[in-house]
């Protein structure tokens, strides 16, 4: 999961995905000691058929996150139903949109823009790759038509991205 988002929403938003799905979920920082952790904690409930919200990072990321910051969000939006996400489509109640009261501070409407949405570019696997479904040099665009310095889907456009990281430490390289 996520440092950043977790950092806010906290670790006791997950919970209601693990049970239903019974897929295991460690919250992990960024160091690599962070990343070695969270990777054996995810092998270890793989390991045991285990589906729970493991928080690896624990310094940052509280069990209810940030209050203060949960506030001042809840004070300017509100749910707004299903967002969509580069590489997973729709999501069901995840969208955000300013409270009515702050209306004037929403640039679509006060400069009568309309933001369009993207849409995935044929042949592009980031859905399957952040979905875990594939690895990226399984996309027929990695290393080729898609590069760090000429991004085609969301996995390749932040340095984070899995199919940026595969590409700089020698993912390229993997036979699939």
């Amino acid at each position: 999961m996520s440092a950043h988002v977790s950092a806010i929403i906290g670790a006791d938003a997950y919970r209601p995905f693990v049970g239903p799905t019974g897929v295991p979920c460690v919250i992990a920082g960024f160091e690599p000691l962070d990343i070695l952790l969270g990777l054996e904690r995810i092998l270890e409930q793989i390991k045991a058929g285990e589906a729970a919200v493991d928080n690896q990072y624990a310094r940052v990321v509280k069990p209810g996150g940030n209050t203060k910051a949960r506030a001042v969000m809840e004070r300017f939006f509100f749910a707004a139903g299903g967002c969509a996400w580069r590489g997973l489509g729709v999501v069901p109640q995840s969208g955000l949109a300013l409270k009515p009261e702050y209306s004037a501070y929403d640039a679509e409407i006060r400069y009568g823009i309309a933001v369009q949405r993207g849409n995935e570019p044929s042949g592009c696997l980031c859905g399957e790759v952040i979905k875990g479904k594939t690895r990226p040099p399984q996309c027929p665009m990695f290393g080729k038509r898609c590069t760090p310095d000429h991004p085609v889907g969301p996995c390749m456009v932040s340095s984070e991205g899995t199919c940026s990281a595969y590409f700089k430490y020698g993912g390229i390289h993997e036979t699939v």
